[in-house]
């Protein structure tokens, strides 16, 4: 999540100076009968930025899953009269609505991510989908206003971690806990994990990697046993069933979430 708070902190800097480099001509042409102009695609992403901002905090406050009720992208356009308004207005609302989800992101616990979505399609997704899905939206419509003129994405801060690094994050982590996040990127993270003794992990929502940094003992995936050592790859699928067994002292693994 950290990444795509960084991301929306970034495009929030970076894209109103980009903004202010085109005429009034060029924000304002439409490429065709029924297309929005450039005006018109920032003034989407205000209504875009306006819905989702909603979506991420009601799904916080149900009881059950967050319903996503499509909203009419054209009429809003139009009633909102994006064309004719000055594109500094725009900007600054699109500015102010995406700081107000970046505050929004920052106060979110991590297990809120895997509360319930019901798509408009009927399907089943998680909050976290959804907020994935936002940035994803943003930046395709950025690209239909900038072509290469949007900012490119950035590198997290830990793009490179050593073991001896991830242990030490993992020292000092207060909750005590056998594993700590060193890595996310969308739907993607990466831990370290050193159990003591036992094994007690549940199927995940996820499918997973391990790649293991020492120790040996038996792996234990969907029923099947079979032992492991240093540098192997263990892959689980989402929802199985899997855990360590009968692991030596000095076992710890990456773990890779996708």
């Amino acid at each position: 999540m950290q990444n795509i708070i960084t991301r929306l902190q970034q495009l929030v800097a970076e894209v109103p100076p980009l903004l202010n480099q085109f005429s009034p001509e060029e924000v304002t042409q439409r490429p065709a009968p029924g297309k929005w102009s450039k005006r018109e695609i920032l003034g989407h992403l205000c209504d875009s930025a306006l819905h989702n901002w909603q979506r991420f905090t009601a799904a916080q406050r149900l009881t059950g899953p967050l319903t996503i009720i499509p909203y009419h992208q054209d009429d809003l356009v139009r009633l909102n009269g994006y064309q004719h308004l000055p594109t500094g207005q725009i900007t600054s609302l699109w500015a102010s609505l995406n700081t107000q989800i970046v505050a929004v992101l920052k106060n979110l616990p991590k297990e809120k991510l895997l509360l319930p979505i019901v798509l408009p399609d009927g399907s089943p997704a998680t909050l976290q989908f959804l907020i994935e899905d936002y940035l994803e939206h943003l930046e395709h419509h950025l690209r239909q206003i900038f072509t290469e003129k949007i900012p490119a994405p950035i590198l997290p801060e830990r793009w490179q971690i050593s073991v001896d690094t991830a242990m030490e994050v993992l020292a000092k982590h207060p909750e005590g806990k056998p594993f700590v996040t060193l890595l996310e990127r969308g739907r993607m993270y990466v831990e370290i994990y050193q159990p003591q003794k036992m094994d007690l992990q549940t199927p995940h929502d996820q499918d997973e990697i391990y790649v293991v940094i020492s120790g040996s003992g038996t792996f234990f995936n969907a029923g099947e046993r079979r032992p492991f050592h240093p540098g192997d790859l263990i892959f689980v699928p989402a929802g199985i069933e899997h855990r360590f067994e009968n692991f030596t002292e000095d076992f710890k693994t990456w773990v890779i979430f996708f």
